[in-house]
């Protein structure tokens, strides 16, 4: 048996098919997606056209799944059939070249094993990089009327081209098989959107899985302020994050705060089941509280003695712009999605401005307190004469009424009222004070009125004796 390479032109990517051992791809830690493909991969069959007694056909995969990025999916198997149609016999080459199609095709990521008749065991190829296409010669020894399979193992890896082609040729007889790439794609969104703080965004994911390759334990992550802090939200605790679970409910999920290595994060999804051919979607809420726009504006000074009905005045509170993306971790997709996008969060509402409270040192507005009192006369010195001891209140109620503010101003300040009140008790302790003074003079000049008395009666009854 003879083996030839020929590499051609820029970038390769390859394909397999027919029957593998099944099995269950992992990452190497044992974290991430868990992939598992079919038993049995539907497969195509192509016949060729026959030329010099020789016809060629293939058994090729039906599709050819991206690897994951941390995980190798088993490859598959191709099966070029050669058979001897002319009664004859062949013996020669069968050549085999493998062509991507599509931009961006890279040999690096090519896995190509290859069935060694002679030793009957499969045998890695080393595919030079730079190359679109790669070829592959056996040489056969067709009996008559008979048939030999050769065989190849690829899996494309995780470059993404359309298609891989194979083309077989022998004496010359050809065949072609034409297997497609195939990826997952990925959708998000409400990634762009403007929002009051304290309102919720929502962000909706959708994969979708168009490969044989049955997928679980996906874990998506939810990525805040990804360029840092400044401009953007400081504190994880500013940040309510909630994921919709399969019932529809709606559960909080946990944010970490940025490292020096890592923005602020969310595991929304921990465990994501994507089936074979299906799709799965999800929905992210995102709430920044106000506690991210910072501590409110100091109100600006007054002078303590001047009242003021002026607003306090507090600087403005700016929007915040919040980047944020949302990642289906440790999967290769067909097209790069676009996951990430910037949420402008509005300041909270301006509460309204209180007016400042007036001094209570301003006292141009409040009357006095001070009553004007006026001593009785001096009392006559008739015995019979018994001077009035109740005072007029006419004063009392004057000054109170003069030292009572307007009902449109009590109702107004609260200040004003218990002025106001403290005030008529200080009125009433000085009108009782003068009341007091008052009777005491009385009471004093009564007794001196009586002494008075009693002496001119003693005097006339001495004299009278006499």
């Amino acid at each position: 048996m003879r083996r030839g390479l020929r590499a051609v032109v820029a970038g390769l990517m390859v394909v397999g098919a027919g029957t593998f051992a099944a099995g269950t791809a992992v990452a190497a830690d044992g974290t991430g997606p868990v992939a598992t493909p079919p038993s049995s991969p539907k497969t195509q069959t192509v016949s060729g056209v026959a030329a010099n007694g020789v016809q060629l056909s293939m058994t090729a995969p039906a599709q050819l799944p991206l690897d994951l990025p941390d995980q190798q999916l088993p490859e598959r198997e191709v099966d070029v059939t050669a058979t001897d149609v002319g009664g004859q016999g062949y013996t020669g080459t069968v050549t085999m070249t493998l062509t991507s199609e599509g931009s961006s095709a890279s040999a690096s990521s090519l896995r190509l094993d290859h069935y060694d008749q002679a030793s009957g065991a499969w045998q890695p190829e080393s595919i030079p990089s730079g190359g679109s296409s790669f070829t592959v010669t056996d040489d056969v020894a067709v009996p008559a009327n008979g048939t030999q399979v050769l065989k190849l193992r690829l899996s494309p890896g995780t470059k993404v081209v359309d298609d891989v082609k194979l083309s077989a040729s022998a004496n010359g007889a050809t065949a072609v098989a034409t297997m497609p790439v195939t990826g997952l794609s990925f959708q998000v969104t409400g990634l762009s959107g403007t929002a009051r703080a304290g309102s919720p965004i929502v962000l909706t994911g959708t994969l979708t899985n168009p490969t044989d390759v049955s997928l679980r334990d996906v874990p998506v992550k939810l990525l805040l302020c990804s360029g840092g802090s400044a401009g953007c939200v400081s504190h994880a605790s500013d940040v309510k994050v909630e994921a919709q679970s399969s019932t529809g409910a709606w559960r909080t999920v946990s944010v970490s705060d940025a490292t020096a290595t890592s923005p602020m994060s969310a595991m929304v999804v921990p465990q994501l089941t994507l089936p074979a051919g299906g799709t799965a979607q999800f929905s992210v809420r995102v709430t920044v509280g106000a506690g991210a726009f910072g501590t409110p504006g100091q109100p600006s000074s007054q002078p303590t003695d001047q009242p003021t009905s002026q607003p306090s005045s507090t600087a403005p509170a700016q929007p915040v712009s919040v980047a944020v993306a949302l990642n289906a971790l440790g999967l290769t997709f067909e097209t790069q999605p676009t996951t990430s996008g910037t949420l402008t969060v509005q300041p909270p509402p301006q509460q309204p401005a209180t007016p400042s409270t007036p001094s209570s040192t301003a006292s141009s507005s409040t009357p006095s307190a001070t009553p004007t009192t006026t001593d009785s006369p001096t009392p006559t010195t008739t015995p019979t004469a018994t001077p009035s001891t109740t005072p007029t209140t006419t004063p009392a109620s004057s000054t109170d009424a003069a030292s009572t503010p307007d009902a449109a101003t009590s109702s107004s300040n609260p200040t004003i009222l218990v002025a106001a009140g403290l005030l008529a008790v200080c009125l009433a302790l000085v009108l009782w004070w003068a009341l007091m003074k008052r009777r005491e003079r009385t009471a004093v000049a009564a007794a001196a009125h009586g002494d008075a008395e009693a002496h001119d009666d003693e005097y006339g009854t001495e004299h009278g004796e006499q």
